[in-house]
């Protein structure tokens, strides 16, 4: 007879997820901001795809109030965000991006 051992509870995190000491360690920002902007991230990349991962459409919706149509602006924006260059804005990129913003 063995006994079963049960893994630690993994939270499902976002795609591109980091810890908020890691960014907090590598950014001007403290862990309860990264934590604040975690929380932010969230009801961002959640806003129409539900894939935990901001995409264009939900980054103009968060700044226009509209996710149709092109915008030059939001796109330049955008893409500032898009470190990795893949068509949408994971955790760490949306923490690394906001330091270059704010």
């Amino acid at each position: 007879m063995g006994c079963v051992l049960s893994s630690p509870r993994r939270s499902r995190r976002t795609p591109g997820y980091e810890e908020p000491t890691v960014l907090a360690s590598q950014t001007s920002f403290t862990v309860n901001e990264v934590e604040a902007l975690y929380e932010l991230y969230k009801k961002l990349s959640y806003s129409i795809f539900k894939d935990g991962l901001i995409h264009k459409e939900e980054f103009r919706l968060a700044l226009f109030r509209t996710s149709k149509g092109a915008n030059l602006f939001a796109d330049r924006v955008f893409d500032l965000f898009d470190l990795k260059r893949n068509g949408v804005i994971e955790f760490g990129e949306f923490v690394r991006s906001c330091i270059q913003v704010v």
